[in-house]
């Protein structure tokens, strides 16, 4: 009987353990996005450089500029209180599929490498490209 409890321990503790590829953990510069018919896209995020942090732990940290500069695209013109930005999970699936877990709830990308360059794939036919940091 102990043997029994002691493998489903085992078992639940494998299956729950979240998969995440190495290969994301970093920072990343945002370079540019492109849209669904391959133009890049200049909005008012273009150019800006942004950092994303994927850590070991499974933390994803967004740039804090990245935060205020959408805050004031939706007329937010309020100091941004740094303490209070808050991170989120992330996982992957099979290598390809990021899932990301923010207050709004989960979302999946897909994602793949060119190099040193991360690409990410959007439902809506989006890609955005980010440089690994040294």
């Amino acid at each position: 009987m102990k043997l029994e409890i002691l493998s489903l321990i085992f078992f639940l503790f494998f299956i729950q353990k979240a998969e995440r590829d190495p290969r994301l953990v970093g920072k990343w510069t945002m370079l540019f996005s492109k849209d669904e018919n391959g133009e890049i896209v200049k909005d008012e995020f273009y150019g800006k450089s942004y950092i994303e942090t994927f850590t070991r732990d499974g933390k994803w940290i967004i740039d804090p500029q990245f935060l205020r500069d959408d805050a004031k695209r939706l007329g937010v013109n309020a100091p941004i209180d740094y303490s209070a930005i808050p991170t989120f999970q992330w996982k992957t699936i099979n290598n390809q599929i990021l899932e990301m877990n923010t207050s709004e709830g989960s979302r999946t990308n897909r994602y793949g490498f060119s190099g040193d360059t991360l690409i990410f794939g959007y439902s809506n036919g989006h890609t955005r490209y980010l440089l690994k940091r040294k």
